[in-house]
């Protein structure tokens, strides 16, 4: 299991981000407030500027409608209403309902059409809206009719603007603003209309002249001018014009600015009214173009604050590393002691009296005391290898003495039985014969013994082979002995280890697979997987079985289990195998259940270098 996140950095690494904590902490805290500080005073200040260019544009339109409206109750004022027959003029449409070129002593729409070439039409019409004269004179064959204007109905009540047309005398493609006025006599009768259409360009004109202002940071931004009911009277777009506008604009026909998300992208949109008429300005930037100087500002601020973390950092590691090197100081005397290097020794003048300089003396007594406790141990070593050797000789000596007597009662029970066998019951026959069987066992067990300080003493170079080789010379060798079948699953894989010894370990557990075996077709198996850190080998056999309570007994010394003449064996092997696979720091171990074979387990590290028992030298 992994431990805590700081134990994996060094330290280092950990002093110079507690500087940095320690500097940058109170001083990002301050930098992150007052950035949110600034971020939200110049979004705001974006944000009043496109006001202002909303309540602008929203004045230059009530300054158009203003001019609109006087210009059309000046003509009103002075029209010949007194004088002009608007009876005779009802009879005229009667038989030729079509607006006539001029009106006689009257020249005010000419001249004002003269000065002011941005009206589109100006007309007057009788009290029932049928209209009898236009300047410019439109040729048409056709009666126009004011009442059948959507925008008159508005206009009859109140004295603002419309938007509209005056088919067939104007194209409904070319709507303006529409204003009209009464013709009243002194007495306050009714007698017409006077009104004009000026043009829809003089709209655009101000929507062009209002978004130039604004430059890079108006790119993307469209103005709209919407009427009371929502529909586009301009558009810098010159889409929709005349048509509903969408209706999330709708639902913002109140002044103020705002946000707004659609799936088009993010909008900050101003809106102003114009001159309490009900017709509203809407400006609508993408917010990356109306908080464009504010991202700037941003950006700067970050480059800002990346040099200062940079600068800080290298103040901070320069710091760690000075205040560090009397630590680094003790961790290189602490490697050469750990190294081997006893007599090395840590010297910090500066520190002398204070805590390191404590703490140098300590690793120097330590020191010491290892330099004592290694030469001791070293002594220790000599007598002990001493005393191997002696023992090695001892049991060479009695062993060698013993079969030298075995031989003789060998012999002794080999005369007897040819020749006294004729004079000997049965039961003296088999006691012979039990005589030669103890004294072959007890050669085999003088011949194990005498294998197992071999292998002590014989530890061979490790080396890098083919597992699948070894394993098929232990099968040859293991089927020479008993009969059976040894099965060697691939793949198998290349290990770092002592060949021969290894070779050892195979060939006893395969012998007890064979051996220990009462079905008619022994068999064992060798598999191998892939643990991790690890190679794990099993050699499973189908033979008697080991009781649980026995598992482990069977790999101490001299451990037999089974004594029927037909399981023969000394105990050692086992036990040898383990020793042998724990030097070469692996496990084994068993399962089984009697009557359902048994398997062996073997674990081998792949890394070489886990391979530190003494007389194992790894490869580089």
């Amino acid at each position: 299991m992994r431990g805590p996140l700081l134990a994996r950095f060094s330290l280092r690494t950990k002093v110079t981000v507690l500087l940095l904590a320690l500097s940058l902490g109170p001083l990002l805290l301050a930098g992150t407030v007052n950035v949110n500080r600034a971020v939200e005073r110049g979004k705001l200040s974006e944000r009043l500027r496109f006001a202002q260019g909303a309540v602008f544009a929203a004045h230059a339109f009530a300054d158009l409608a203003d001019s609109l409206r006087q210009d059309v109750q000046l003509l009103a004022r002075r029209f010949p209403v007194e004088t002009f027959d608007f009876q005779a003029e009802a009879d005229r449409l009667a038989d030729f309902p079509f607006p006539r070129p001029k009106i006689t002593g009257w020249r005010d729409a000419s001249i004002l059409a003269g000065l002011h070439q941005d009206y589109l039409l100006i007309f007057v019409a009788l009290a029932d809206g049928r209209v009898f004269y236009t300047h410019p004179f439109h040729n048409v064959r056709v009666p126009v009719d004011l009442d059948d204007m959507p925008w008159m109905a508005a206009l009859e009540d109140q004295d603002n603007v419309a938007m509209g047309t005056l088919p067939p005398l104007i194209s409904r493609d070319l709507a303006g603003l529409v204003s009209v006025a009464p013709l009243v006599t002194r007495d306050g009768r009714r007698m017409g209309w006077l009104g004009a259409v000026l043009d829809g360009a003089q709209l655009e004109a101000v929507v062009d002249r209002t978004l130039s202002t604004y430059g890079s940071s108006g790119e993307g931004s469209r103005l709209l001018l919407l009427t009371p009911d929502g529909r586009v009277a301009a558009d810098s777009a010159r889409k929709a014009l005349g048509k509903p506008a969408p209706a999330h604009l709708i639902e913002l026909l109140y002044p103020g600015t705002s946000e707004l998300h659609t799936p088009d992208g993010g909008w900050v949109v101003a809106r102003a009214e114009v001159a309490r008429t009900g017709w509203f300005v809407q400006l609508l930037t993408p917010i990356h173009s109306a908080y464009r100087h504010v991202y700037l500002m941003i950006w700067m601020l970050i480059a800002v604050t990346v040099l200062t973390f940079v600068f800080v950092l290298l103040f901070a590691d320069y710091l760690a590393s000075v205040l560090l090197r009397p630590i680094h100081e003790l961790e290189r005397g602490a490697q050469m002691i750990g190294a081997g290097a006893l007599d090395y020794r840590i010297e910090l003048a500066v520190h002398g009296d204070d805590e390191l300089g404590r703490l140098a003396h300590a690793f120097n007594e330590m020191g010491d005391n290892l330099l004592r406790s290694q030469k001791q141990v070293k002594a220790y070593s000599r007598n002990l290898e001493t005393a191997h050797e002696e023992l090695d000789a001892m049991v060479y000596a009695i062993t060698h003495d013993l079969k030298k007597s075995l031989r003789g009662i060998e012999a002794f029970a080999s005369f007897l039985e040819e020749d006294y066998a004729p004079s000997l019951d049965d039961d003296g026959v088999d006691l012979l014969h039990g005589i030669t069987s103890n004294v072959d066992r007890i050669n085999a067990l003088a011949d194990d013994l005498i294998r197992l300080v071999e292998q002590e003493r014989e530890r061979g170079e490790a080396m890098r082979f083919d597992m699948a080789a070894l394993l098929t010379e232990a099968r040859e060798r293991a089927l020479a002995r008993h009969p059976g079948e040894v099965i060697v699953e691939p793949p198998m894989p290349e290990v770092m280890a002592d060949r021969d010894r290894l070779l050892l370990v195979f060939d006893n557990l395969i012998d007890n697979g064979l051996k220990f075996n009462d079905d008619p077709r022994p068999r064992v198996t060798i598999r191998c997987t892939d643990d991790g850190l690890d190679w794990r080998f099993e050699v499973e056999d189908n033979g008697i079985g080991i009781e649980p309570q026995y598992h482990e007994r069977v790999f101490e010394l001299f451990a037999r289990l089974n004594h029927h003449e037909a399981f023969r064996g000394s105990g050692t092997g086992l036990n040898l195998a383990r020793r042998i696979v724990q030097d070469h720091r692996g496990t084994l171990f068993l399962r089984s259940q009697p009557g359902r074979g048994t398997t062996f387990v073997v674990t081998l590290p792949k890394d070489p270098a886990l391979l530190t028992s003494p007389g194992l030298q790894t490869l580089s």
